[in-house]
């Protein structure tokens, strides 16, 4: 995994990390890594900090973010498994930083990016 993927990976994965540290009371630490992510840090780095990748260290026994021990490290795709039940089109990073893409929910919200704030994500055909 290169740098840009784990970027995508984080931002997808970020709002299930911040209720699982807001349960597990360590928020703190999870958002002054999201901070230097959002800095320019490395999302590969906090990826491995949290667990959503196997570190250079990591036998195959690495489990990723709620994932079982034993069970194999799995990326989630970027856009949901349904089409958009409003609404058209696929929306990329509001910042041009990653190569994250995804499309409306089911009630025709467009998606925003959890690591710049909930900033709204852009329709793919505009320009930055």
């Amino acid at each position: 995994m290169d740098e840009g993927q784990a970027l995508v990976l984080w931002c997808l994965l970020l709002p299930d990390l911040r209720r699982a540290a807001a349960a597990g009371r360590w928020s703190d630490r999870l958002e002054r890594t999201a901070a230097q992510v959002r800095d320019g840090g490395s999302a590969l780095d906090a990826c491995r900090r949290f667990d959503l990748i196997p570190g250079d260290d990591a036998d195959d026994g690495t489990r990723g973010f709620g994932e079982q021990p034993g069970v194999a490290n799995a990326y989630p795709d970027p856009r949901g498994a349904r089409p958009p039940g409003t609404g058209r089109g696929e929306y990329r990073c509001p910042r041009g930083v990653c190569g994250r893409y995804d499309r409306r929910d089911d009630e025709g919200r467009p998606p925003v990016c959890a690591l710049f704030d909930d900033e709204p994500m852009l329709p793919t055909g505009s320009p930055r």
